[in-house]
């Protein structure tokens, strides 16, 4: 009986302490876009697929392609960037990761045509079989850059199998060039004109 009760102890003790933990550990809300905009960002999302795509490359099941909303630019909170990655280029097993930003823009009407909520400023190579990957859960935007963890090739690595771990920033300079830092170094802040 006194080890039934020393052991049920134990654990209320653990689940009050763990509970205390969670409640003091600062959580970071996300900017949460409208169904409209989330829309609109799986569309350039799908046409990002089928542009980097060979005809035969498909999306990583296993890193699943992630849209993250912030102010990235300076001018709008519902900014976005797309992580996505193919697989099977040429039926073969090569992979590869993307970045992608964009900015929200206002909709107007122009001689009958009207703009999307989103245009697309930069996308860029993130990584690949032989070179990194990243772990696009670790996603978080901060400064106007988005900071990613993941894994880079050392040279006893096997192909599959980066070890080295690492974090990087991206942020998009005034010429539309994506940056990167290590170590989630932010560099300075942009506005779009």
């Amino acid at each position: 009986m006194k080890y039934f009760l020393s052991t049920l102890l134990y654990s209320f003790t653990l689940l009050v302490c763990t509970a205390v933990q969670a409640a003091s550990t600062p959580v970071r809300a996300a900017v949460v876009a409208s169904s409209a905009q989330q829309a609109a960002m799986q569309l350039e999302l799908d046409r990002l697929i089928a542009q980097f795509s060979d005809g035969i490359a498909e999306t990583y099941s296993e890193n699943p392609a992630r849209i993250a909303y912030g102010n990235l630019f300076g001018d709008h909170q519902h900014d976005a960037v797309v992580l996505f990655n193919l697989e099977g280029y040429g039926g073969g097993n090569h992979h590869a990761e993307f970045i992608a930003f964009f900015t929200e823009q206002e909709q107007f009407d122009v001689a009958g045509k009207h703009t999307r909520p989103y245009l697309l400023v930069a996308v860029t190579k993130l990584g690949e079989r032989g070179w990194r990957s990243f772990d696009f859960n670790s996603l978080s935007i901060k400064q106007g850059a988005v900071i990613l963890k993941g894994k880079e090739m050392t040279s006893g690595d096997a192909m599959c199998c980066p070890s080295l771990t690492i974090t990087r920033s991206f942020s998009v300079d005034e010429f539309d060039h994506i940056l990167e830092s290590k170590d989630a170094k932010v560099t300075r802040r942009v506005t779009r004109p």
